[in-house]
């Protein structure tokens, strides 16, 4: 404990007094910030545009309104910011102390008595907020986000009044009903050989079968009415064996998507993925569970990750402060190659925590807190091995190694 003592004093006091702002710490602070900008921006990017290129597929070719499209957008972007963060600090982190490192400003910082202990306060800042800022993340904006994006495809569903049908393609627009359409004229005016299985009916399930037929949309009262020529009702009771059979020339089938929405935001519900809920909504799920007798170990690794994972910020802190001040050829790029590194590590680490948590082999918590712990010992170790300016020599191996490629992935554009 007077260890730690004394190393707080010695980051934030100064003879006794709080220190205060310095041009080292607002310089500092002013080149991580630019690179974990944008790495925070090209991140967010690269993990989206899969999802941008569906959400525009979803204006153009189905008709939905911008607004809805810009509104199912935001509500994906919390839960890939809950890893974007992390790493942007990291890459930012990384990629500033390298470039101060490579320029030789880490060598007049530290001639000057300026070590490792007083770079930290800047590094120390960033990694706080960006930990609340994943906390919030986590506890509130991810399952909001989830929350809301169901509800605006509800929303969307219920305003267009249409039905997605394809040609020889079973299409289940609602749990209990199934549609297939052998073939669908230019414009989805006409509809031949249909086929539809109806289970809404909690007594008697329904098979109905057309030669041809055509969907009338009234989104006003919001519901769907699918007109049918030249067809059979084939139904059954569940509870007996009474079967009928009716055949009609012409044949109203209506879907109200009002009722249908209600039925669809209860199944939501229950399908709702243990990430995606909130800390109560969890726990909630893990006592109903335990009452019915059932394994929650899945839930409680997802449990004790929902509180772990917001601790990435403070270990990236940690372990990216004492990689980036080593001395380095590489510059910027041995930056970029570490951060990638040290991020794929933790999210094997992850993986490999989640898998073995799930399957029973360590404990939930341990499952969870293993990559922190790991990551949070080999940051102490390097911390208090760069601190007394012991060298890492495997460090000056991979950046040896990395010129080496350079120069050669040089000398080949050159001799093409």
């Amino acid at each position: 404990m007077d260890k730690i003592s004394r190393i707080v004093k010695r980051l934030f006091f100064v003879d006794g007094e709080p220190r205060r702002p310095k041009i080292i710490d607002l310089y500092i602070l002013k080149e991580i910030l630019v690179p974990t900008g944008i790495g925070m921006g090209i991140f967010t990017f690269i993990f989206l545009v899969s999802k941008l290129f569906r959400v525009t597929e979803m204006v153009v070719e189905k008709g939905i309104p911008v607004i809805y499209a810009i509104k199912i957008f935001l509500c994906l972007i919390p839960a890939f910011l809950v890893f974007v963060a992390p790493m942007s600090l990291l890459l930012g982190i990384l990629t500033a102390l390298t470039r101060l490192s490579a320029d030789n400003e880490i060598i007049a910082l530290k001639t000057s008595g300026v070590g490792l202990y007083r770079l930290s306060p800047s590094v120390i800042f960033l990694s706080v907020i960006t930990f609340l800022f994943t906390t919030f993340l986590v506890f509130y904006a991810v399952p909001w986000g989830s929350q809301s994006f169901r509800e605006t495809i509800f929303q969307v569903a219920g305003s267009q009044g249409k039905l997605d049908v394809k040609e020889r393609i079973f299409t289940a627009p609602f749990g209990d009903l199934v549609i297939y359409v052998n073939k669908v004229s230019p414009g989805e005016k006409v509809l031949e050989g249909i086929m539809i299985y109806d289970e809404r009916d909690p007594e008697i399930n329904s098979a109905i079968v057309a030669r041809r037929g055509y969907l009338t949309p009234d989104p006003k009262e919001q519901k769907l009415v699918l007109h049918l020529f030249d067809g059979s009702i084939h139904s059954q009771e569940l509870q007996g064996e009474t079967y009928r059979t009716i055949n009609f020339n012409t044949y109203q089938f209506t879907i109200f998507l009002k009722e249908e929405m209600a039925k669809e935001r209860k199944r939501a519900k229950v399908r709702m993925l243990e990430k995606e809920m909130s800390i109560h909504d969890l726990r909630e799920k893990i006592r109903m569970m335990r009452a019915e007798g059932k394994n929650v170990r899945p839930q409680l690794v997802e449990l004790h990750f929902k509180f772990a994972i917001p601790f990435g910020a403070l270990i990236f802190g940690l372990v990216g402060l004492p990689l980036g001040v080593q001395r380095t050829q590489s510059g910027r790029s041995w930056g970029f190659a570490l951060c990638a590194v040290v991020f794929l590590l933790y999210y094997v680490l992850y993986c490999l925590g989640k898998d073995l948590g799930v399957s029973g082999i360590i404990s939930p918590a341990l499952a969870a807190w293993l990559p922190n712990i790991l990551f949070g010992a080999l940051g102490a170790y390097l911390f208090v091995r760069t601190a007394q300016e012991s060298p890492l020599r495997i460090l000056s191996w991979a950046d040896k190694g990395m010129e080496f490629l350079r120069g050669k992935w040089k000398r080949f554009f050159r001799e093409m």
